[in-house]
Protein backbone atom coordinates (compact mmCIF):
# COMPACT_ATOMS: atom_id res chain seq x y z
CA UNK A 1 0.00 0.00 0.00
CA UNK A 2 1.19 3.47 -0.99
CA UNK A 3 1.90 5.96 1.59
CA UNK A 4 1.19 9.63 2.10
CA UNK A 5 4.93 10.03 2.95
CA UNK A 6 5.77 7.94 -0.55
CA UNK A 7 4.03 10.48 -2.74
CA UNK A 8 4.90 13.33 -1.24
CA UNK A 9 8.76 12.17 -1.33
CA UNK A 10 8.39 10.91 -5.25
CA UNK A 11 6.42 13.96 -6.25
CA UNK A 12 7.91 15.95 -9.27
CA UNK A 13 5.86 19.03 -8.81
CA UNK A 14 6.79 21.83 -6.44
CA UNK A 15 2.92 22.19 -5.82
CA UNK A 16 2.33 18.82 -3.94
CA UNK A 17 4.86 20.02 -1.53
CA UNK A 18 3.37 23.24 -0.79
CA UNK A 19 0.44 21.83 -0.56
CA UNK A 20 1.33 19.51 2.02
CA UNK A 21 3.37 22.08 3.72
CA UNK A 22 0.12 24.15 4.09
CA UNK A 23 -2.37 21.64 4.66
CA UNK A 24 0.21 20.33 7.72
CA UNK A 25 0.87 23.90 8.63
CA UNK A 26 -3.29 24.36 9.22
CA UNK A 27 -3.64 21.50 10.99
CA UNK A 28 -1.21 22.74 13.51
CA UNK A 29 -2.02 25.91 13.62
CA UNK A 30 -5.81 25.56 13.96
CA UNK A 31 -5.65 23.30 16.54
CA UNK A 32 -3.95 25.82 18.33
CA UNK A 33 -6.43 28.41 17.54
CA UNK A 34 -9.57 25.83 18.27
CA UNK A 35 -8.15 25.01 21.61
CA UNK A 36 -6.84 28.53 23.05
CA UNK A 37 -8.17 31.56 21.56
CA UNK A 38 -11.54 33.08 20.60
CA UNK A 39 -11.21 33.17 16.88
CA UNK A 40 -12.31 30.97 14.22
CA UNK A 41 -9.42 29.54 11.03
CA UNK A 42 -10.79 31.60 8.76
CA UNK A 43 -9.68 34.92 10.66
CA UNK A 44 -6.43 33.73 11.41
CA UNK A 45 -5.04 35.86 8.91
CA UNK A 46 -6.68 39.14 9.72
CA UNK A 47 -5.99 39.41 13.05
CA UNK A 48 -2.27 38.66 12.35
CA UNK A 49 -2.54 41.39 9.91
CA UNK A 50 -3.96 43.63 12.37
CA UNK A 51 -1.00 43.13 14.72
CA UNK A 52 1.66 44.18 12.25
CA UNK A 53 -0.60 46.87 10.35
CA UNK A 54 -2.38 48.21 12.81
CA UNK A 55 -4.73 51.25 12.14
CA UNK A 56 -5.73 50.18 9.00
CA UNK A 57 -8.95 50.61 7.91
CA UNK A 58 -11.79 47.09 6.82
CA UNK A 59 -11.20 47.85 3.75
CA UNK A 60 -7.46 47.82 3.58
CA UNK A 61 -7.30 44.75 5.30
CA UNK A 62 -10.06 42.69 2.96
CA UNK A 63 -7.80 43.75 -0.21
CA UNK A 64 -4.53 42.55 2.15
CA UNK A 65 -6.41 39.46 3.02
CA UNK A 66 -8.03 38.12 -0.13
CA UNK A 67 -11.45 38.69 1.46
CA UNK A 68 -14.43 40.46 0.57
CA UNK A 69 -15.19 43.49 2.91
CA UNK A 70 -18.71 42.34 4.14
CA UNK A 71 -16.78 39.07 5.51
CA UNK A 72 -14.25 41.20 7.16
CA UNK A 73 -16.64 43.40 8.51
CA UNK A 74 -18.53 40.52 9.78
CA UNK A 75 -15.34 38.98 11.54
CA UNK A 76 -14.44 42.24 12.82
CA UNK A 77 -18.43 42.45 14.37
CA UNK A 78 -17.60 39.07 15.83
CA UNK A 79 -13.89 40.33 17.04
CA UNK A 80 -15.29 43.13 19.07
CA UNK A 81 -17.89 41.60 20.56
CA UNK A 82 -15.23 39.20 21.98
CA UNK A 83 -12.81 42.03 23.29
CA UNK A 84 -10.09 41.99 20.52
CA UNK A 85 -10.33 44.65 18.62
CA UNK A 86 -11.67 48.39 18.74
CA UNK A 87 -12.71 50.26 15.83
CA UNK A 88 -13.11 53.64 15.37
CA UNK A 89 -14.62 56.44 12.89
CA UNK A 90 -11.52 57.41 10.50
CA UNK A 91 -11.05 60.82 10.94
CA UNK A 92 -9.96 61.36 7.07
CA UNK A 93 -13.19 59.19 5.66
CA UNK A 94 -16.49 58.94 8.39
CA UNK A 95 -17.77 55.61 6.43
CA UNK A 96 -14.28 54.04 6.98
CA UNK A 97 -13.47 52.45 10.79
CA UNK A 98 -9.91 52.18 11.64
CA UNK A 99 -8.92 49.00 13.59
CA UNK A 100 -6.42 48.59 16.44
CA UNK A 101 -6.13 45.44 18.44
CA UNK A 102 -7.21 45.35 22.34
CA UNK A 103 -4.83 43.85 25.27
CA UNK A 104 -6.56 41.06 24.28
CA UNK A 105 -5.93 41.19 20.97
CA UNK A 106 -2.49 41.50 21.34
CA UNK A 107 -2.28 38.57 23.49
CA UNK A 108 -3.87 36.23 21.59
CA UNK A 109 -1.66 37.57 18.47
CA UNK A 110 1.38 37.28 19.85
CA UNK A 111 0.76 33.42 21.37
CA UNK A 112 0.10 32.69 17.72
CA UNK A 113 3.06 34.24 16.57
CA UNK A 114 4.26 32.06 19.38
CA UNK A 115 2.83 28.77 17.77
CA UNK A 116 3.86 29.91 14.46
CA UNK A 117 7.92 30.14 15.21
CA UNK A 118 7.54 26.93 16.85
CA UNK A 119 6.37 25.39 13.94
CA UNK A 120 8.96 27.40 11.71
CA UNK A 121 11.89 25.97 14.26
CA UNK A 122 10.57 22.45 14.18
CA UNK A 123 10.12 22.29 9.65
CA UNK A 124 13.80 24.30 9.59
CA UNK A 125 15.84 22.28 12.03
CA UNK A 126 17.04 19.54 10.19
CA UNK A 127 17.59 21.58 6.83
CA UNK A 128 21.09 22.00 5.12
CA UNK A 129 19.74 25.68 4.22
CA UNK A 130 19.43 28.74 6.64
CA UNK A 131 15.93 29.70 7.70
CA UNK A 132 16.76 33.10 6.07
CA UNK A 133 17.77 31.33 3.15
CA UNK A 134 14.70 28.97 2.97
CA UNK A 135 12.84 32.16 3.14
CA UNK A 136 14.07 34.44 0.69
CA UNK A 137 13.99 31.25 -1.59
CA UNK A 138 10.25 31.14 -0.78
CA UNK A 139 9.82 34.87 -1.11
CA UNK A 140 11.47 34.53 -4.86
CA UNK A 141 9.32 31.70 -6.02
CA UNK A 142 5.98 32.89 -4.35
CA UNK A 143 6.99 36.81 -6.36
CA UNK A 144 7.86 34.81 -9.40
CA UNK A 145 4.08 32.61 -9.47
CA UNK A 146 2.39 36.27 -8.80
CA UNK A 147 4.32 37.53 -12.01
CA UNK A 148 3.40 34.50 -13.81
CA UNK A 149 -0.20 34.54 -12.79
CA UNK A 150 -0.39 38.44 -13.60
CA UNK A 151 1.30 38.19 -17.11
CA UNK A 152 -1.01 34.99 -18.09
CA UNK A 153 -4.71 36.79 -16.58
Amino acid sequence: MIEYDDIIKDSPFLVNHLISLSKTHDFYINKHIKNRTDILPSQYYMLLFLYYEMGETQSDIAKACLMDRSGVSRAFKDFEEKGLIIRKVDEENKRAYKITLTEKGMETAEFLIQKETEWDKMICEELDISREDLLKLLSKISLKSLEFNRQQF
